[in-house]
C-alpha cells in the first residue's frame, strides 16, 4: 500500500512537470551554448546506474525523514541517455517525497538551461549546478524544488524534493540543496 502511495505522489509530480512544459511555463529550455566550466576533480556516477540507492547515503535520507527507498530506470530527462532513480519518501503516511537522478552519459545542466529557462545559477561542492522550482506551493499544494548538478564532463546528478503541504518552498530547496551536497560527498569517496 505504502509503495502505492509513494508511487502515486511520484507520479503526480512527473504529470504535474510535464503539464508543465505542455504550458511552456517552468518549461526549461535546452541550448547548445557552452556548459559552465569544470574546477573540481569529476566524479563518476556511472557505477550507481544499475542500483541508484546504493549512491543516496541512508543517513542523509533518514534524517531528512525519506526512509523509504525504491529503485527506478526511466528517462526523466531526454537526451541525457541513460538514467536511473532512487525514489525517496517518507510514509506511510506520505507526506514528502524526493528523487536522487543520475546521469552517466549526460551532462544534465547544458540540457536544462538557456535562453527563456528558469533555472537559477547556483554551485554544489564546487561542481556547476543550477535550481529549478516547478512547484511553488501557491495553489494550496505542496512545493517542489529540483537541482541539477554537472559532476563531469559527460556525467551529472540531479535531485528533487517534494514537500509536504504547506512547507515553503525555501524549505524544499534547502532540503533537495542538503540531499545533492551528500550524494555529492558520497561520489567523491
Amino acid at each position: 500500500m505504502a509503495d502505492r502511495i509513494r508511487r502515486a505522489a511520484l507520479g503526480g509530480v512527473v504529470i504535474a512537470l510535464a503539464a508543465t512544459g505542455c504550458s511552456g511555463q517552468g518549461e526549461p529550455v535546452p541550448t547548445t551554448s557552452a556548459p559552465a566550466p569544470m574546477t573540481e576533480a569529476p566524479l563518476d556516477a556511472a557505477r550507481y546506474l544499475a542500483s541508484p540507492c546504493s549512491g543516496v547515503p541512508a543517513g542523509l535520507t533518514v534524517q531528512l525523514g525519506l526512509a523509504q527507498r525504491a529503485e527506478a530506470h526511466n528517462t526523466v530527462l531526454p537526451g541525457a541517455g541513460d538514467q536511473s532513480q532512487c525514489r525517496l519518501s517518507s510514509g506511510p503516511p506520505l507526506s514528502a517525497a524526493a528523487e536522487v537522478r543520475f546521469y552517466p552519459g549526460a551532462r544534465p545542466l547544458p540540457l536544462v538551461t538557456g535562453t527563456g529557462s528558469e533555472v537559477i545559477p547556483a554551485s554544489v561542492a564546487g561542481y556547476p549546478a543550477g535550481e529549478w522550482i516547478p512547484g511553488t506551493g501557491t495553489d494550496g499544494g505542496s512545493t517542489s524544488c529540483q537541482v541539477i548538478v554537472d559532476i563531469a564532463p559527460n556525467q551529472g546528478i540531479g535531485t528533487v524534493y517534494n514537500s509536504p503541504t504547506g512547507e515553503e518552498v525555501t524549505a524544499s530547496c534547502a532540503k533537495a540543496n542538503q540531499l545533492a551536497q551528500g550524494v555529492v560527498a558520497a561520489l567523491a569517496r
